[in-house]
C-alpha cells in the first residue's frame, strides 16, 4: 500500500479558504482483495451464527450473504481511500484532523470539531 499526500483547500460558506493536507492510500490488487475477503468473511460469520436461530435465519442468513457480496464487490472497486486529513478551519482557525474516511473523491464534506460548521475539502484552484 502506497500513501500519497495532496494539498487541498478547506472551504466554508462566507469564509476565505485555507489549506490542508490529505493522505491517500493507493491500494494494490492484493490489498483490495484482502479488504473484500475480510468483509465477505464477516458476512459468512454472521450467517453461520444466525443459521440455528429459528425464524430469524429466514431473513438474516440471506440478507447477510447478499450484503456481504455487495460490500465485498464495492471494496474490490475502490482503489484509493482517505487515510488522514489535517488543516485549519476557515471560520475559527483551529488546527485539526478532519474526520474523513472512505473512497477518495473530492470534494469531500467535513465538519469542524470546534465550531461545528460545515466545511468542504476541494482541489486547490490555481
Amino acid at each position: 500500500m502506497e500513501v500519497q499526500e495532496f494539498p487541498v483547500q478547506v472551504k466554508g460558506f462566507g469564509a476565505p479558504p485555507t489549506t490542508a493536507v490529505v493522505n491517500v492510500a493507493v491500494l494494490s490488487g492484493a490489498d483490495r482483495l484482502k479488504r473484500a475477503g475480510v468483509t465477505l468473511g464477516a458476512a459468512f460469520a454472521v450467517a453461520l451464527i444466525a443459521l440455528p436461530i429459528p425464524i430469524v435465519h429466514f431473513i438474516l442468513v440471506p440478507g447477510s450473504l447478499l450484503a456481504g457480496f455487495i460490500l465485498a464487490g464495492n471494496r474490490l472497486t475502490v482503489s484509493e481511500v482517505f487515510r488522514h486529513a489535517a488543516g485549519r478551519c476557515p471560520f475559527c482557525g483551529t488546527e485539526q484532523a478532519f474526520p474523513v474516511m472512505g473512497k477518495f473523491r473530492l470534494p469531500k464534506s467535513a465538519h469542524c470539531v470546534k465550531c461545528g460548521r460545515a466545511l468542504s475539502l476541494e482541489t486547490q484552484s490555481s
